[in-house]
């Protein structure tokens, strides 16, 4: 859940090669057509295994789907199943569709979750563990790296989920702007991200220094999160932020996050970087602003807007750097504030018990994914990086500008595992996404709405607490 935000999500159906078609229907195993088995003697010939997963949409949505047809082609291929993708578009309907079905004994073969989902799968009680054997048929426990493991279940012998994509985030800037407006580095702290817009706003006229999309369903969060736990919110809730370790007290409506919240919008109302726009922005649309030269940074962003800038004005000018870690208005963290830069983010198989007689063809889906092969596929097409040994050695062999994303996704610091996390995620998009619009239909900032937000969101997932 918790990385889809920064991953688009889509909603588009196409045929793919191979004899094999993808579709949305029913879930559930069954047969399939004889004719469209490309390898009878394997003993999964003619069955039909049902994915769940993030829908094709927004500007990479073309690139998303052309991977999903490479999966299942070259799955049929292989296996001689047909592989049958069904899509959520929201977190709130993952979460739906995962208590719907785990309560029903019906749904999809396999589960794709993000970050801090976890726990609200283990407490269903209907996803089995991974057993040694299950970690040995995907190359070893041993073979991933090891922060991408943190939401597998958080111990080799409580695992539920496989991990088979990362996304760790950046800031996403023109370097090209940069170099027009004379700044020879990208910020490190919110007061330069201030001062570094209204330089190229300045010397740009037309356009804006920063984007953000309060209106995405995955993204928002993160940022306010990264600001709060600058701030020293964190400090609590130690190793976690806004979740106590034993996930029983929740934490989202406290002073430093008020500040953050107001600072993210400040960036519109007071500091004028960010367009009125982007008040109902959602990650798509902020990625077409940046492509379209209309914004000079993205302030939360992955590899992906590389791939997604061929053919766009900013071809060859796409720069990443590190999240600012610095207060704005400060030249240091306070104290208790944490210098994060990204959480552990990605995107996990996981298998319900009630689909266990798919369970063996499920592990030969997983198994497919985290090939070399498809591990570089996914980052060509869609900048997602690699999550074992062997992947991160085919990734890192054909483009080293990988390589700092795979640093920084190695030390990234985690999220809460707690089970309540979901609803604390979702409450901080809803409450984030209603003081957007309030802000665009009032055009006055409201502290007072924005804290009214806040504590609703707290009330609700505290009573899930």
């Amino acid at each position: 859940m918790t990385s889809r935000r920064h991953r688009p999500q889509r909603l588009v159906v196409s045929a793919i090669g191979l004899g094999s078609m993808i579709s949305v229907a029913a879930y559930g195993g069954g047969a399939a057509n004889a004719s469209n088995r490309t390898n009878p003697h394997s003993q999964f010939a003619g069955q039909t295994l049902t994915v769940f997963d993030g829908a094709p949409s927004g500007a990479d949505a073309h690139q998303t789907q052309e991977y999903y047809n490479d999966v299942a082609a070259l799955f049929h291929k292989e296996t001689g199943a047909n592989l049958q993708w069904s899509y959520y578009s929201s977190a709130a309907q993952e979460v739906t569709t995962v208590e719907t079905s785990t309560v029903s004994g019906s749904g999809p073969d396999i589960i794709s979750y993000g970050t801090s989902f976890v726990g609200t799968l283990q407490k269903t009680g209907d996803f089995p563990l991974l057993s040694t054997k299950n970690w040995n048929t995907l190359g070893g426990r041993k073979s991933f790296i090891p922060a991408d493991l943190f939401d597998s279940g958080a111990s080799a012998t409580k695992d539920i989920g496989v991990p088979y994509e990362t996304n760790p985030f950046t800031m996403v800037y023109n370097t090209a702007y940069f170099k027009k407006a004379g700044i020879k580095s990208p910020p490190t702290t919110w007061t330069q991200v201030v001062q570094d817009s209204k330089l190229i706003q300045k010397k740009i006229p037309g356009v804006y220094g920063a984007g953000i999309d309060p209106q995405d369903p995955y993204d928002p969060w993160k940022s306010v999160y990264f600001i709060d736990d600058q701030l020293g919110g964190g400090q609590k809730f130690k190793p976690f932020t806004w979740i106590s370790p034993n996930g029983k007290q929740v934490k989202i409506d406290g002073p430093h996050m008020q500040k953050a919240v107001n600072f993210y919008f400040s960036l519109i109302y007071k500091y004028h970087i960010v367009p009125k726009q982007a008040l109902t922005w959602n990650g798509a649309e902020m990625a077409s602003a940046f492509e379209q030269g209309k914004i000079a940074m993205v302030l939360i962003g992955g590899y992906g807007y590389q791939a997604a800038s061929i053919g766009t004005k900013v071809q060859g000018h796409v720069g990443y750097a590190l999240l600012p870690t610095v207060p704005y208005g400060m030249s240091k963290l306070p104290p208790g504030g944490r210098a994060i830069e990204t959480e552990t983010t990605g995107n996990y198989w996981a298998i319900p018990g009630y689909a266990s007689k798919e369970r063996a063809l499920a592990l030969e889906f997983e198994k497919l994914t985290l090939s070399p092969a498809i591990q570089l596929d996914q980052f060509k097409l869609l900048g997602w990086m690699p999550v074992n040994e062997a992947g991160v050695k085919a990734v890192e062999g054909y483009s080293k500008a990988s390589r700092p994303f795979i640093k920084a996704e190695s030390e990234a610091l985690p999220t809460s595992f707690a089970p309540v996390w979901s609803y604390v995620e979702t409450g901080m998009l809803t409450a984030i996404s209603n003081i957007a619009s309030h802000l665009a239909t009032s055009g006055s900032w409201s502290q007072a709405y924005a804290n009214q937000q806040l504590a609703t969101a707290q009330a609700a997932a505290q009573s899930h607490a």
